[in-house]
């Protein structure tokens, strides 16, 4: 199935922020419902190649209540959902979710999470190829 891979990123037990060197995000700036805008991956082979999940009708959300636990969901195109939730704590660039560490930029009421080391099956043939993941939420 295509879209297996997006059920990854579902939080697994605990969500950490672990430690960075410039934007020093806190769980404080992440408080509130997170929706994803794009979630992207791009071909680490052939950079044209690209899909994003939410314009085929998926869904993402991201939920971080001040006491630092989160919440996730997700819903793929076909309807189906995948659920978790766990605690953030620290202070970081990297955002890490099911053990995956994603880069983790905030600007405002905009935060993007980027994967290099992601895959996703391009050409439906049950075989996921190397991709970056980006996805971009709006607050």
């Amino acid at each position: 199935m295509r879209y297996a891979g997006l059920f990854s990123l579902a939080l697994a037990g605990a969500v950490t922020l672990a430690c960075g060197d410039s934007t020093g995000i806190t769980v404080q700036d992440l408080v509130g419902d997170w929706s994803a805008t794009q979630y992207r991956y791009i071909n680490a082979a052939d950079t044209t190649q690209q899909v994003d999940v939410i314009s085929l009708g998926a869904s993402f959300t991201l939920t971080v209540v001040a006491d630092g636990t989160a919440s996730t969901l997700y819903t793929n195109p076909q309807g189906g959902t995948s659920s978790d939730s766990g605690t953030l704590s620290g202070d970081a660039t990297t955002l890490t979710l099911s053990g995956t560490p994603f880069q983790a930029q905030r600007s405002g009421d905009v935060l993007t999470l980027t994967d290099r080391s992601s895959a996703y099956d391009f050409d439906g043939d049950g075989s996921s190829e190397a991709a970056t993941l980006i996805i971009r939420m709006q607050r």
